[in-house]
């Protein structure tokens, strides 16, 4: 049978993407990760991860068994706490916005996460385009919006706190001639055909890497959805530079995807609340921001 701490130790490894780092954030020995990963995946019968030189990245029963261990550690948090809940716990209505990427990488699991935890509070969900976001913040429409922190308008009395840095690397098919490198200049991408996701300025944050040093990709494909992106780069059409928030190995068809340094430092993907800075957050509000800074 697994355990809780299987299941923690499974989840800080698949998000760190190697045991040391997940054993520095769990504060116990790379050792008792290693055991812990090899018993689940006897007990399970199959391997969870592939191991790599640079590290671990999950195989596919790995990103399935990811899925529910999500689930599994959230339910396990809800009756821990749900123990401690008394006449005294929050109600009322939190107002969040945010932008259809970050809901489908961020938003759901961590309200599932809170409506579990605090079941007398309600979570609003608005889907808006930043500049509608930023407005309804300011304007008071809005308690919190899920944003880009890079992306956000200066001098409109916002805040915002980030809870979340997602690396931006290459991502190709499997048989591209860049596949077998451990790192790629931006200048020898450029060479290759170039797709574009366009949401949530993903366009231009993922044109604004390249200089006259590097070149400029040519562009081949430019698509507001990942899948169209994701399928063209894994039959080899195109190649494309996204955060991994947004990576999963395969396509809709059973192709894949593989991820690949970039040797240029390229800035990370900054996911962050937002709220208006001169308004007092009631209780409701200020707990659905932790529950995302601790996400």
């Amino acid at each position: 049978m697994l355990t809780h701490r299987q299941i923690r130790y499974f989840l800080a490894v698949a998000d760190a993407g190697q045991v040391s780092a997940a054993a520095r954030a769990l504060n116990i020995s790379q050792s008792a990760i290693t055991l812990s990963i090899k018993d689940m995946e006897a007990h399970l019968g199959t391997a969870l991860f592939e191991r790599l030189s640079t590290g671990l990245k999950l195989t596919r029963a790995g990103q399935q068994f990811r899925h529910h261990a999500h689930d599994i550690a959230a339910s396990f948090e809800a009756a821990v706490k749900s123990v401690a809940i008394g006449d005294d716990e929050v109600s009322g209505i939190v107002r969040l916005g945010m932008s259809w990427t970050l809901s489908s990488y961020f938003a759901i699991p961590v309200i599932e996460q809170f409506s579990r935890q605090h079941p007398a509070v309600e979570v609003r969900l608005i889907e808006e385009r930043l500049e509608t976001l930023e407005e309804q913040l300011v304007n008071g429409q809005l308690d919190l919006a899920l944003v880009l922190t890079s992306n956000l308008t200066d001098g409109i009395g916002l805040k915002s706190k980030i809870f979340h840095k997602s690396r931006r690397r290459l991502w190709t098919s499997v048989d591209h001639p860049l596949t077998k490198r451990k790192a790629v200049k931006l200048a020898e991408a450029a060479q290759y055909p170039y797709a574009v996701l366009r949401s949530d300025d993903a366009d231009k944050q993922g044109l604004a890497h390249w200089t006259k040093q590097t070149g400029h990709p040519d562009v081949k494909f430019t698509s507001s959805s990942i899948e169209a992106v994701r399928s063209l780069v894994a039959c080899g059409q195109a190649v494309t530079i996204l955060s991994d928030v947004a990576y999963r190995p395969w396509t809709l068809d059973g192709r894949r995807v593989e991820r690949i340094d970039l040797v240029e430092t390229v800035p990370t993907m900054d996911v962050g609340v937002a709220w208006k800075a001169k308004q007092a957050l009631g209780p409701p509000a200020k707990l659905l921001r932790e529950a995302f800074n601790r996400s």
